[in-house]
């Protein structure tokens, strides 16, 4: 039997995704006077802000930083609440070869001045794949070979960029555009991640919001004068516009059916849409790993080579006070994550530092694994520039299908795609078109 969710007065505004865009776009049109209810298909709001508790330890399994604090909104939510941050950059990193050696300072040195001569000359590319840019760049650059061979550093920085575009991108060097560097959308400043969690930002957001939990929509219909939105168990509920948040994964797998269909324009701009998984693996040991810092450089990053792969380690020890680490994958190697069990993934990493730390344990004291690929909610992490990015294409989504249904998420900001502040103010920005 169909139950249809009844109103007092004028039919409410429906937001689908209880995620940060869609708890932003609620707590402005509720600052606004309007009625207003979120129905979110997960059991908890955040969407692809996680934050759990392991034992005494708290863990962001989603968005983890504030990319740059220099008037970034969400900076500004955790300064109103007296939320803790702690600053977090890597922008500075140690190397080591695939033999466990430590790249020497002039080695650094010379392989990171390649890496910004790269990095210049695809800023000013062509549209083509970055894979065939970064390519030409480094067979077409000349070499000094005075301090690491030539074939060698070539190797090491192919792998490097490759390793760019797992992350942050969450996708492959051959599908992203070669000027991908000019959609990061990252705000100045320092960065920084939560204590007790990035869920913090949503409590305060969601604070007497209406939303309505364990509620996955199946499909909407777009009526003369409204929205019929009905969920999985067949209850219908009837919006004076609705506002769909869902993430572009979602979109992507068609798990809501619209009557009538799509504009053909939108099911092409979902199509294009780059959307990626992208997935985290904290690990604890007993004993710090052995790579050697000098400890008065104080950094937190490592970046190292197994099998001409360039992988990166993120040191928490300083966090957690106990030693413990996080490797963020993209790409194929989040697709093989998504696909594996925790021990093939520690096998996994385990492989890759052969040779260059000793006595690891073959299992961790603790290991977090995440699997947003395979999650039914989003099928994925964020969206990124794909080849057929067109700020046109993502503008559509600024536009309303017959003034009711409306589009929000990171996936719909120009500036901001991929980042919990793009998600934040693509929600307001739909609050104010609402209102006005």
């Amino acid at each position: 039997m169909m139950l249809v969710e009844k109103q007092e007065g004028d039919l409410p505004i429906y937001i689908i995704g209880a995620g940060i865009s869609g708890l932003a776009c609620a707590k402005k049109l509720k600052e606004f006077g309007k009625n207003v209810v979120v129905l979110e298909a997960r059991s908890r709001i955040g969407g692809r802000i996680d934050s759990r508790s392991f034992g005494s330890d708290g863990f962001d399994l989603g968005a983890s930083w504030i990319h740059g604090i220099i008037d970034n909104p969400i900076w500004k939510i955790t300064q109103k609440n007296g939320i803790e941050t702690t600053v977090f950059n890597y922008d500075e990193s140690e190397y080591f070869h695939s033999n466990g050696e430590k790249f020497s300072r002039q080695e650094v040195e010379e392989f990171q001045s390649y890496i910004k001569t790269i990095e210049k000359a695809l800023s000013h590319s062509n549209k083509r794949s970055a894979f065939d840019a970064v390519k030409d760049i480094i067979s077409t650059l000349t070499y000094s070979g005075e301090i690491l061979p030539e074939e060698y550093l070539k190797e090491l920085l192919f792998s490097f960029f490759e390793r760019l575009a797992n992350d942050p991108f969450a996708t492959n060097l051959e599908l992203l555009p070669a000027n991908y560097s000019n959609f990061e959308g990252y705000f100045l400043g320092d960065e920084v991640i939560f204590k007790q969690g990035y869920v913090q930002v949503v409590n305060s957001i969601s604070h007497d919001l209406n939303i309505k939990l364990k509620t996955t929509i199946q499909q909407i219909i777009l009526e003369k004068d409204y929205v019929k939105i009905v969920d999985h168990h067949n209850n219908t509920y009837l919006a004076s516009h609705l506002v769909l948040t869902v993430s572009a994964g979602v979109l992507k797998n068609n798990v809501i059916q619209f009557t009538p269909e799509l504009p053909k324009e939108y099911t092409q701009a979902i199509k294009n849409i780059g959307f990626g998984s992208f997935n985290k693996v904290f690990f604890e040991l007993k004993k710090p790993l052995s790579f050697q810092f000098d400890a008065s450089e104080n950094l937190n990053s490592i970046f190292y080579w197994s099998d001409g792969i360039c992988f990166n380690i993120l040191d928490l020890s300083s966090i957690y006070q106990k030693p413990v680490y996080l490797m963020l994958f993209g790409g194929r190697q989040s697709d093989f994550i998504d696909q594996s069990s925790d021990d093939e993934v520690w096998m996994f990493i385990l492989d890759s530092l052969a040779h260059k730390v000793n006595m690891l344990p073959r299992k961790a004291e603790k290991l977090i694994i995440t699997r947003w690929g395979v999650d039914e909610y989003s099928y994925g992490s964020f969206s990124f520039p794909s080849l057929a990015y067109d700020s046109e294409m993502i503008k559509l989504f600024h536009e309303p299908i017959d003034n009711r249904i409306y589009f929000a998420g990171e996936h719909c900001s120009l500036n901001y795609t991929g980042t919990v502040h793009g998600a934040y103010l693509s929600g307001c920005e739909v609050a104010q078109k609402l209102n006005s």
